[in-house]
Formats: structure tokens, sequence, C-alpha cells
């Protein structure tokens, strides 16, 4: 058993960008303002001021900051957990489910190194 490989079931599929700007989230009709945490091509995590249900599928829209100005990106997603921070602070992990190709361009250009 010592020599076999642990595997992470949990590991990320895609790094990580750490992006903080602010967004909104669309599911239903309900409409809630964000705080971006992090980003990747795979999906973002999100912070919001109450908790929104694991499977909860929605629309998440921001502005990404780029050096050539900013870009509006949109996608759709699902919430694959919630978890409570502090009062009024929950994170929520979200999965790209629906990502054009604009907005992964625009996300893989924010996350790409400075040249």
């Amino acid at each position: 058993m010592a020599d076999e490989t642990f595997k992470n079931p949990n590991r990320r599929a895609f790094a990580r960008t750490v992006m903080r700007q602010p967004a909104t989230l669309r599911y239903g009709d309900t409409s809630v303002p964000v705080q971006t945490l992090d980003v990747s091509q795979g999906g973002m995590c999100l912070m919001a001021g109450r908790p929104i249900g694991p499977g909860t599928r929605g629309t998440v829209a921001l502005t990404v900051p780029l050096s050539d100005g900013p870009a509006p990106v949109s996608a759709s997603l699902k919430v694959v957990y919630s978890s409570y921070l502090s009062a009024g602070q929950f994170k929520i992990g979200t999965v790209f489910t629906e990502l054009g190709d604009d907005a992964a361009g625009v996300l893989a250009r924010y996350a790409a190194p400075p040249p």
C-alpha cells in the first residue's frame, strides 16, 4: 500500500488565478451581487452575502480588467459548494457549464503571465 500513488479526488483540473472583481450572479428570478475570488478555465470561486445551494444553475456576468481595457464576460455555471465563512459571507464554488469562445479567450488572457 505504501507504494501506491495517492490520487486526490478533489484535485483541480485547472490552475486558478486570483481575480477580485464585482460580478452579478443570476439564477431563476434572483440576481445576487457577488465578488470573484479566483477563476480558471473550468470555473470560478465567488463570495456572496447568502448561501447558494449546490446544484443551482445560473449565469455570472462581470468585467475582466485586461491591459488593453476592460472586457465583459458572461458564462453559465453550476454551484458545486457553498461554505459559510462568517456572518454575511459565503464562499461559492462553481464550474462552468457553458463558456463561449470569446469569454474563454478573455479569461485565458487574464490568467496569462505578463510578457
